[in-house]
């Protein structure tokens, strides 16, 4: 056995014998290091300064628990003025949808629309008019009406459309229409001897059922009526105005 192999065995069977070496000798450890490493590997003193500084600057920008606090507090502040979930729904569902902004009226449509003045002429001459109902059944009444706005530009015409699915009257049927024109502006004129609070939907359908057929969009619609058959008048006139429908009678 070689003298080497001999100190091998020793040296296996007393490690101690090592810790002993190291420990009176530590550079031996640097040397063994510095032939298993290179040497541009181990950390130098001025990596190790790096380090420490990079170590303060993140403990510098860390949020203290002052900071974590007063971040819940806000947190908790902006929950409060924030909508709820169900707000939001509500809003969604008074919101205006794609469509109901593509059958909204352009700028060039705003132009060919009637006037105050013009809106105010004619409620004028319907007035007038109701107030004679009493010698005038509804064609002649309907045939002045025509006379009168004939002569300030404005074109009457009388509509028969058939409701085919029965969305106005509930079944199929013909329905009829007395249509004022002035630049655009499209007005649906109602005339009835009495007008009961029950008739303002179908009024409405009729309204509705124009504007889908014709694929136009009808601004006003007036209710010409001598008699309203309601114990509260006003209340129905009402009830009309939040429907979109102005009600013209002689005692208004």
């Amino acid at each position: 056995m070689s003298l080497e192999e001999e100190i091998k065995k020793v040296l296996l069977n007393n490690p101690s014998i090592l810790v002993d070496v190291l420990t009176a000798k530590p550079e031996i450890v640097y040397q063994v290091l510095a032939r298993i490493t290179p040497w541009q590997n181990l950390a130098t003193k001025q990596d190790i300064e790096r380090l420490d500084r990079t170590i303060n600057e993140i403990k510098n920008t860390m949020a203290t628990k002052q900071d974590i606090e007063r971040l819940d507090k806000e947190i908790e502040e902006t929950k409060k003025i924030m909508a709820t979930k169900q707000e939001l729904e509500e809003i969604k569902n008074v919101m205006a949808t794609k469509e109901d902004l593509k059958g909204m009226a352009t700028k060039e449509d705003l132009k060919t629309m009637a006037t105050k003045e013009d809106l105010k002429r004619l409620e004028t001459i319907i007035t007038g008019l109701g107030a004679r109902w009493g010698i005038m059944n509804e064609d002649s009444f309907r045939q002045g009406i025509g006379e009168l706005l004939s002569n300030s530009d404005w074109k009457v015409s009388r509509e028969v459309l058939y409701d085919r699915g029965g969305y106005v009257y509930d079944e199929p049927s013909d329905v009829e229409y007395d249509i004022v024109i002035k630049d655009g502006s499209v007005i649906l004129v109602e005339i009835t001897s009495s007008l009961k609070r029950g008739d303002l939907p179908t009024i409405k359908r009729k309204k509705e059922f124009y504007e889908k057929v014709k694929n136009i969009k009808v601004n006003l619609v007036y209710v010409v009526t001598p008699f309203i058959h309601d114990r509260y008048p006003e209340r129905v006139k009402a009830m009309a105005k939040d429907m979109g429908i102005e009600i013209i009678y002689p005692s208004s």
